[in-house]
């Protein structure tokens, strides 16, 4: 037991560092402090406290080498140890990587998305450690949409049905009561654009389903809205703009302008023996007259608008006919 004795020795007057404290964590300035003692040791020398100097035999350097990795060791579980507390059932209570971070916050999981454009396994893994079967992807989206879920397909499992009897909740479906939600902290901020905005989802602890999300963030300059059928919704490029009946090119295109737009044009098809919309092939603007009608109006990225129109007007608009899912209007 000797060479433990000395291990011992060596690192106690080097463990300044304790799991839980405010300067318990990697980056803390104790920590950086125990990086920098074990670093400063001079090969075969162990600090004992001020004024206390001890020497080793020849082989300081062999016991010096354990001891470091007995710190590693030590260190190593100071960081991981807080981020992996369970709950006494084998479960994780809280896991943080570089863009998430979980904690079980009562009757739910609080996940705190940290990086809008990590990778999207970044954020299976946390949930995975937690016992959550979500699966999250964040895609580009207009200032709008950032925060916002845009598609959600949950997969029950066990005891994990949403609550029949409940009222429908616009922040999510609900499990035991607790909805599976997501918003941005503070409320109604913009995720990268202000750099104080986080986007929050709560999952309910009990919930034993898989869920697979889309969620939005906001686009980098030049990426293309994955929320694309949003435009006339409140706060999009075409709020306020109605397209139920169709409009004129030159009426809509007076409408882009008025608001910086630039406007792209796609041409819908329809099948003329089930008279339903069946494809939509990119126009250039050259070959759009403005007589022709616009039934839909669809946000490509910043700045740029997309018209969905017809050469001659039609019995009815196609996107509230059930071929196509109707505006967000």
């Amino acid at each position: 037991m000797r060479n433990v004795d000395e291990i011992n020795e060596l690192l106690r007057p080097l463990a300044r560092v304790e799991p839980g404290q405010p300067d318990g964590r990697a980056s803390g300035a104790g920590a950086r402090t125990l990086l920098a003692s074990i670093a400063a040791q001079e090969p075969g020398t162990a600090s004992g406290g001020p004024g206390f100097t001890r020497r080793h035999a020849p082989r300081g350097p062999r016991r010096l080498a354990l001891g470091l990795t007995a710190a590693a060791v030590l260190a190593t579980g100071i960081v991981v140890g807080p981020s992996l507390l369970e709950d006494g059932r084998g479960v994780a209570v809280s896991y943080a990587n570089s863009a998430v971070e979980i904690r079980r916050e009562g009757d739910q999981y609080v996940a705190r998305i940290k990086d809008p454009f990590a990778d999207h396994a970044k954020y299976t893994e946390a949930f995975h450690a937690v016992g959550l079967n979500v699966d999250l992807r964040l895609v580009p989206v207009s200032p709008g949409g950032a925060g916002k879920i845009l598609g959600m397909i949950i997969a029950a499992g066990g005891s994990s049905r949403p609550d029949p009897d409940v009222r429908p909740d616009p922040s999510g479906p609900r499990f035991n009561d607790v909805a599976l939600s997501m918003e941005t902290a503070p409320k109604g901020c913009q995720p990268v654009q202000n750099g104080h905005c986080v986007m929050v989802m709560r999952i309910p602890a009990a919930f034993t389903g898989h869920v697979d999300v889309r969620l939005g963030r906001q686009a980098k300059p030049g990426e293309e809205y994955a929320n694309f059928d949003s435009a006339m919704a409140s706060g999009e490029m075409f709020d306020g703009v109605r397209l139920r009946t169709g409009r004129p090119v030159d009426d809509v295109l007076a409408e882009a302008r008025k608001r910086n737009l630039t406007a792209v044009f796609s041409l819908v098809r329809m099948d003329e023996r089930t008279g339903v919309m069946s494809s939509f092939d990119p126009l250039p603007a050259d070959r759009v007259g403005p007589g022709w009608i616009v039934w839909n109006a669809w946000q490509v990225r910043a700045g740029v608008i997309r018209l969905l129109v017809t050469p001659e007007r039609l019995p009815e608009n196609p996107f509230y006919n059930g071929s196509a899912p109707p505006p967000a209007s």
